[in-house]
């Protein structure tokens, strides 16, 4: 289990390069100032959290950055272990319908060079859409399954590491790297379309967004702090908009990374960055709503027509959708390291280090429900879908659950 105490730097961010050697802080006396989490607060539990069901897939990761959440499409659920588990059961009981070992795809020579016993097998997914599943693996292969039985389909090998779940529809795949790419692939056979570059700063948080296929374009932010529009079928950018407008002198000053969720709401899109903006973007004109200063690390939830906020010191804010307006804000999870809210009925679901599920009504924000899932923590974002809650904790176990 991770300390109670957490660093206000050293939890959210993973630096390109050793800062010990670098002398980054200058020294014990320029350490980040230690924070103590909040103590959870006393709540009244209005609804009960069901768990209907409960089973492992794998062992947790090791690397912190490495958030793997589940796939549901069809009534069936796809989860994966950042161990090399990757299973498909249904959302009604859990049955398992089958399962995989990633490296069971791999020869032994390139299990031999490709994974280490030291590193994650998986470190990003899953993604699911069309006929296919896919996982980011540590060998920095973009791997696709076939849903029907998890046989092999294609694998090929990626620019650089996978963070983030690939984004499948029935004519592409889609995937975002660590190096600031988002590439296109062929959902039959995996032969590379096109490949967008960002420009991105050599200093950055260890992590990417998630990309969201809209339509005839591939909505994409980087760790430059820039939104890009680029087009499904050659990756050109129609739209290119900063959100994360850099400040400070140092680098470390100026991040303005956007790896949270985004929070696309009918054609419009909101976005948040490290030490930077949350803004609501018309996708119809390009035109940026609102904008309000904010720093999210874990980004953004929509629904009840407020857009909700993940801040990076762990404060959840309602913004009205429309003009920005703060709506409603609870401070009372300070340091907890929560993850992405996301709506269900009428509340917003999301977790923290301690692997809590926490429930908030959506009109007012107070705490309506509490769950412990996983001791480890629940670092992955949920998903919500059916009326149901599915999460993956950190030790590995995936929960299905309904509130009541």
């Amino acid at each position: 289990m991770m300390s109670r105490l957490l660093f206000r730097f050293t939890y959210v961010l993973t630096l390109l390069g050793m800062l010990s050697s670098c002398g980054w802080f200058g020294g014990d006396d320029n350490a980040p100032e230690e924070i103590e989490p909040n103590p959870l607060p006393n709540i009244s539990q209005e609804v009960d959290i069901d768990v209907i069901w409960n089973r492992k897939i794998g062992d947790g990761a090791g690397d912190r950055a490495i958030r793997i959440s589940p796939a549901v499409v069809g009534g069936r659920v796809f989860s994966a272990s950042a161990s090399g588990q990757i299973k498909a059961m249904t959302t009604d009981t859990g049955r398992e319908i089958w399962a995989v070992e990633v490296e069971d795809f791999y020869t032994e020579e390139e299990r031999v060079n490709g994974f280490s016993k030291k590193l994650d097998v998986i470190t990003g997914g899953v993604g699911a859409g069309g006929d296919l599943i896919a996982v980011g693996t540590g060998s920095g292969d973009l791997l696709a399954l076939n849903q029907s039985d998890g046989s092999f389909a294609w694998k090929v090998s990626a620019s650089s590491e996978i963070l983030a779940p690939p984004q499948i529809d029935d004519n592409i795949v889609v995937v975002q790297t660590i190096d600031g790419k988002v590439a296109a692939y062929d959902p039959d056979d995996g032969a590379r379309r096109w490949i967008y570059t960002s420009n991105i700063p050599s200093l950055t948080l260890r992590g990417t967004a998630t990309p969201i296929i809209f339509g005839e374009v591939v909505i994409a932010a980087f760790s430059n702090g820039r939104v890009s529009l680029l087009s499904k079928d050659q990756g050109l950018a129609g739209y290119d908009q900063r959100v994360g407008v850099s400040q400070g002198a140092s680098d470390l000053e100026r991040l303005v990374d956007i790896d949270g969720a985004l929070a696309l709401d009918g054609s419009r899109l909101y976005v948040a960055s490290f030490q930077g903006r949350l803004v609501g973007i018309d996708l119809n004109s390009g035109r940026i709503l609102w904008a309000e200063d904010a720093s999210s690390i874990a980004g953004v939830g929509a629904g009840f027509g407020n857009v909700y906020l993940a801040t990076a010191d762990s404060q959840v804010v309602a913004f009205n959708a429309s003009d920005g307006r703060e709506v409603w804000r609870e401070d009372a999870l300070l340091y907890r390291d929560i993850n992405s809210p996301v709506t269900i009925g009428s509340y917003l679901a999301f977790t923290d280090f301690e692997g809590y599920l926490h429930l908030l009504a959506q009109s007012d924000g107070r705490f309506v429900g509490r769950r412990r899932l996983d001791s480890g923590g629940v670092r992955a974002p949920l998903i919500s879908e059916g009326g149901r809650l599915f999460a993956m904790g950190n030790g590995g176990s995936l929960s299905a659950m309904e509130i009541r």
